[in-house]
């Protein structure tokens, strides 16, 4: 497991940065036990909207509330939420004061979102956004999909 890995946060009205899982941290204001909102798993985690705030003002910005975030992981699975799901969600980013071991860089948990899709593994990019027209339900999946055509072996 790399401990230099960058995860790649984004807002096109602020910036587009990769940053250390340390220096995610940093920037967070709230950091707490995971098992405060996640019963049953434990871990040291930071709310995801406070954070949000934080990352926005170290950058002097002013910037409208998102109305989503998406999250990309390792695997390229996908997590798009409306931001009014995300008031108690909250990233895990160590475990016993260890780097994750399942999860790394950092995992997503949405305790209380409306998707099936509790928590992503493996978060490398975090994008802000801004579109109302992305409605107010969560969706989650692959990235990438593979037809039966590019999966049949070719002699």
């Amino acid at each position: 497991m790399s401990t230099d890995i960058r995860i790649q946060v984004s807002d096109l009205h602020i910036v587009t940065e990769e940053l250390t899982v340390q220096r995610i941290v940093a920037i967070a204001k709230q950091v707490l036990p995971l098992e405060e909102r996640v019963p049953d798993v434990q871990g040291d985690a930071f709310d995801l909207t406070s954070w949000y705030d934080s990352w926005k003002r170290h950058h002097v910005i002013e910037a409208p509330e998102p109305t989503h975030v998406m999250v990309e992981a390792m695997d390229e699975f996908q997590a798009m939420l409306p931001w009014s799901q995300v008031k108690q969600a909250l990233f895990l980013y160590a475990q016993e004061g260890q780097a994750l071991k399942k999860g790394y860089p950092i995992r997503l948990y949405v305790p209380d979102g409306s998707s099936e899709c509790l928590n992503v593994k493996g978060v490398v990019k975090i994008w802000f956004l801004h579109d109302v027209t992305l409605g107010e339900e969560a969706t989650y999946g692959f990235k990438n999909t593979v037809s039966l055509k590019d999966l049949k072996i070719k002699k």
